[in-house]
């Protein structure tokens, strides 16, 4: 294994990585050439060499791209392929100054950008849904989950749906690639038909139709339906 790995210097100091998600790119590093690119090494190995699962590197790896610190070329049949950005722009003040600046004042009549939702939110919302063979599209998914959460959806219900339509993937033995694609999930409003309680996969009618004892169905889903939280 090589002794180096190249990734550049501002990701080490960018404030919005995340620990795993710079361990991700210096395993893609380790097997760059020396202009960055090069790298077809599979997720697995990836996973391997960072200590994290597969699912994490591909989620790292959507991080990484909206951050501009990585390029992926999916090749289908075949590993994907990898490109560090050596040479981009920085995304990120690195060094911002400790003291309080003034807000700049806003132009009469133009409307303030509304907050986006947490990170660690979505990288919930990510892990949850079932897997595909590429690599969710960060910005996509953001833009989505935003849209959504300011008109009033919260956050845990599009989780528990993910959560549901991984179980019905599951039970129904779908194909990665026959999953949506998470963005278009959220945006076309697939997310809405898995937004019902279930428990094993199943809801409460599916359970009365099968002959099953619908008092348990009400005893399991009270026991696993954690308590709303407000974002």
């Amino acid at each position: 294994m090589p002794n180096l790995s190249i990734i550049p210097a501002r990701a080490v100091m960018d404030r919005e990585l995340t620990p795993t998600q710079l361990r991700v790119l210096c395993a893609i590093g380790i097997h760059t050439n020396k202009l960055g690119g090069g790298v077809w090494t599979s997720v697995r190995t990836l996973a391997s060499e960072a200590g994290v699962s597969e699912r994490t590197v591909q989620t790292a790896c959507g991080v990484l791209v909206e951050r501009g610190y990585l390029t992926v070329v999916a090749r289908p049949g075949r590993s994907n392929l990898y490109e560090v950005q050596l040479d981009a722009p920085p995304q990120q003040l690195l060094h911002p100054t400790p003291a309080i600046a003034a807000a700049p004042e806003r132009p009469k009549g133009t409307t303030p950008k509304l907050p986006s939702v947490e990170r660690e939110y979505i990288d919930a919302l990510i892990l949850a849904y079932p897997e595909r063979p590429e690599p969710p599209l960060y910005p996509a998914v953001r833009k989505e989950v935003n849209a959504l959460v300011h008109s009033g959806v919260n956050m845990l219900t599009l989780v528990r749906a993910a959560e549901r339509y991984a179980a019905h993937c599951s039970l129904n033995h779908t194909e990665k690639r026959y999953v949506k694609t998470l963005h278009r999930w959220l945006a076309d409003g697939v997310w809405r038909t898995y937004d019902v309680l279930t428990v094993h996969g199943r809801t409460r009618e599916e359970w009365k139709r099968s002959g099953q004892d619908v008092l348990e169905f009400d005893r399991l889903a009270g026991a696993t339906q954690p308590e709303e939280v407000a974002l």
